[in-house]
């Protein structure tokens, strides 16, 4: 498939990156390891992060940060070496003040079938004491909904 845009995407608008399995990313049986979906979702949420406006550098500016504190994930097929995938993420919509949500989504782009989704709540703590800490402003205006999931 030429455009990954049009790939079956849950939501519309996605932050999308592209990958191409190594077999440093395969396990005992055969396949893509677990762990590795998640490296790739910490890849694509920086990278949209980053196109947002937010980088390790803000983080440390504001002396806070965003941090996973929930992770739902579903492996939902398997993927070996030479596979080439594509990732989005999206920012979802969420009632806690302190939280921010991600959507993410792997496609195999050859099958343009879904392999793995996530949903993660992300927490703003402190750098200085690790602590819960409200979202400053520029995190507020920069993370904003993409998808309602």
């Amino acid at each position: 498939m030429d455009n990954i845009k049009n790939l079956k995407w849950d939501f519309g608008n996605p932050h999308i990156l592209k990958f191409t399995v190594k077999e440093s990313d395969i396990d005992i049986l055969g396949h893509v390891n677990n762990k590795v979906y998640l490296n790739w979702c910490e890849l694509v949420s920086w990278d949209h992060s980053g196109k947002l406006g937010i980088t390790p550098d803000t983080y440390k500016k504001h002396q806070c940060a965003c941090v996973v504190i929930k992770s739902e994930n579903n492996f939902l097929g398997s993927l070996f070496t030479g596979d080439e995938i594509a990732i989005s993420t999206w920012i979802v919509k969420t009632d806690k003040k302190l939280r921010l949500s991600r959507y993410f989504q792997i496609i195999n782009i050859l099958k343009n079938q879904n392999v793995f989704t996530s949903n993660v709540e992300y927490a703003c703590v402190s750098l200085i004491n690790f602590k819960p800490k409200r979202m400053p402003d520029i995190f507020r205006n920069s993370y904003k909904v993409t998808c309602d999931v």
